[in-house]
């Protein structure tokens, strides 16, 4: 099978809407969202547009200075249609600058992870280490024979040698980019498996 990296901000609206978030306030990490494990808080998480020139139209993958993914009700319901599991729906408030909110957008908490996927030999590593004298990963090839066929989703965990435990971006399979493409959804593209 064939995997693909997602890339926010592609395909996007023309005038797109471009969040903030109330995350830091609420004293929640990013980076909870990229260890594939349910999410428990109950805190009210918000996406907003803070400047007027940032509240444009939503897109289905919606844009936002933390990066974190999140998508629209219609991408969601066409995702679980298709039944593609290991994603843990988060809801949240997602509201324009003048206040008015979008019903249904949510954190999509990828919780599939696998290991031994990352090809070291085919990978693009930074020129540089980190402080440790870890591995700091560019541009990720994946092992595809590794990956089982049930996981249209999921994060690579990595061992030892690279500085984090868990991929910052998210891999699907072909099945889930052809719901994406079937389906016109705005704000999010994909880089072909280095190793294919």
């Amino acid at each position: 099978m064939k995997y693909f990296e997602i890339f926010d901000c592609e395909h996007a609206v023309k005038d797109p809407m471009v969040c903030e978030t109330n995350l830091e306030d609420l004293k929640i990490n990013k980076r909870i969202f990229r260890i594939c494990k349910e999410f428990t808080g109950s805190e009210n998480i918000k996406f907003y547009a803070e400047l007027k020139e940032d509240d444009g139209t939503p897109d289905d993958f919606l844009q936002n200075t933390e990066m974190v993914p999140i998508f629209s009700p219609r991408m969601r319901e066409a995702i679980e249609e298709a039944g593609i599991t290991g994603i843990q729906y988060i809801p949240i408030e997602v509201e324009h600058y003048n206040k008015e909110k979008l019903e249904g957008y949510c954190i999509a908490n990828v919780l599939n992870s696998v290991s031994d996927a990352l090809d070291i030999d085919k990978s693009i590593f930074w020129n540089s280490k980190s402080d440790n004298g870890k591995l700091l990963l560019y541009i990720p090839s994946i092992k595809s024979e590794k990956v089982p066929d049930s996981i249209d989703i999921f994060r690579l965990k990595y061992d030892e040698r690279i500085e984090n435990d868990y991929s910052t971006f998210i891999v699907v399979s072909e099945r889930f980019k052809s719901i994406i493409a079937k389906n016109k959804f705005t704000g999010i593209g994909f880089s072909k498996n280095r190793a294919e």
